[in-house]
């Protein structure tokens, strides 16, 4: 079926008043398809009085015919209610709606009156997947009527679909383009600046299969990998500025700074390892609060006598300043918390598996203040994990022993060890 003017404009009756040269129309009719067998168009009407002095009365009958394939969905006037939407017949049996205005424009006022109507079969079919398009419009109806007809745009939208594109093989002069993207149509559009009496546009196309579909299949295959790219070269960043050296010369205090800010990072576990921890108090005053806080925490490091060899209990010397650790440590600390192995030479501090710093420095006022000491750090669950797993080993150690009253003392301690170790050498 061939669309001949949107609204049937050489149907038109105007009936307007001697004034209305003075009423300036502009209309814009909009076509979308839905699909090659289905359209919506809105016909756009804007009337606007251009006497400055005059008050201009807006008095016209539109008898639009009905038809099965085309009927009016929605008819809206702004401002509202000065249109009147009926359904009558002719002397030969013919229907028409009949779409009624009477307004009143003071000068320069606006008034708008919107179409809307569904076409089916709106296309002709020109054979081998050829279909054409065209509509006569007819500014010449207003102008007879009194009206100065300013402009007349018409525009036709193609379905928006990544499977299908149109080729545009003939159309009309005055014929914009706009596509969207991938080349695929969007619309054509043709504007008329003091229309000629007749308009007339006409466009031939073919519905053919989006050859840009790979294209976009593969523009968004590229997009993924880049943003996994992105995402593993963040990752690798991420994990690269997590790990520092912890440079710590003589009075700096940057390792306890650090350990002091993992320890308060805390929310589930942290283990400590370190021969020697003299200088205990801000490691009780960080880790005590934590016990409330349901955040566990270990500690592997010797027993109170001094790393030398000893011959005989009698001749075990007590080191004065691990036995008042150890103390503190009992009195303070949950009983199976600290464990003592006189072989642990690590210092290592983990926290939730994601943390991990090693270092030189012993939990001591010389290796915290007083050594060039120095300590790598990394937020890093792999290398955290595999920290916790040395940690493990140690802990369970069958030379590894719990912190208790007996064992706080040095000579006891030393017997238990000595004899730990003794049975081992001799099971081997």
């Amino acid at each position: 079926m061939r669309v001949k003017a949107l609204i049937m404009l050489s149907l038109f009756v105007l009936v307007c008043t001697a004034k209305a040269q003075n009423i300036s129309v502009n209309a814009e009719i909009n076509y979308k398809m839905l699909s090659l067998n289905e359209m919506r168009d809105v016909f756009y009407l804007r009337f606007k009085n251009i006497n400055e002095n005059q008050i201009q009365v807006l008095d016209f009958t539109l008898p639009i015919p009905k038809s099965e394939n085309a009927k009016i969905v929605e008819v809206k006037d702004l401002p509202e209610g000065y249109v009147k939407v009926s359904e009558v017949s002719d002397e030969e049996g013919r229907e028409y709606y009949l779409i009624q205005v009477r307004k009143t424009l003071t000068p320069f006022e606006e008034y708008h009156i919107r179409i809307t109507r569904e076409i089916s079969k709106p296309l002709d079919n020109l054979g081998e997947g050829v279909y054409s398009f065209r509509v006569f419009e007819f500014p010449s109806y207003f102008r007879k009527e009194g009206f100065h007809v300013e402009a007349f745009k018409i525009s036709l939208k193609f379905p928006d679909s990544i499977f299908k594109n149109y080729n545009i093989l003939s159309t009309s002069s005055n014929t914009k383009f706009t596509y969207k993207s991938l080349n695929r149509i969007d619309s054509l559009e043709w504007e008329y600046i003091n229309p000629p009496d007749q308009v007339n546009v006409y466009v031939s196309f073919t519905e053919v299969p989006n050859f840009f579909l790979l294209n976009i299949l593969g523009a968004a295959a590229t997009l993924v990998a880049f943003a996994l790219l992105l995402f593993y070269t963040f990752r690798i960043e991420r994990r690269l500025k997590s790990h520092a050296i912890i440079n710590n010369p003589p009075w700096s205090g940057n390792l306890l700074a650090k350990m002091k800010e993992m320890i308060q990072h805390a929310e589930k576990e942290i283990l400590i390892t370190s021969p020697h921890i003299y200088y205990t108090d801000w490691l009780t005053a960080e880790l005590q609060p934590l016990i409330s806080k349901n955040v566990k925490f270990r500690i592997i490091t010797w027993p109170s006598y001094k790393r030398e060899v000893f011959r005989s209990i009698e001749d075990v010397e007590e080191d004065r300043k691990q036995f008042f650790t150890l103390k503190r440590f009992l009195e303070m600390f949950p009983r199976g918390s600290v464990r003592l192995n006189d072989n642990i030479h690590a210092k290592m501090l983990i926290v939730d598996e994601r943390e991990i710093l090693v270092t030189t420095a012993n939990l001591s006022q010389t290796g915290l203040y007083e050594n060039y000491e120095i300590g790598i750090y990394a937020e890093n669950p792999e290398l955290a994990k595999a920290g916790k797993r040395f940690f493990e080993s140690v802990w369970n150690s069958e030379d590894t022993i719990d912190l208790d009253e007996e064992s706080v003392k040095a000579k006891t301690s030393w017997a238990i060890i000595m004899d730990i170790k003794s049975r081992k050498e001799g099971e081997q």
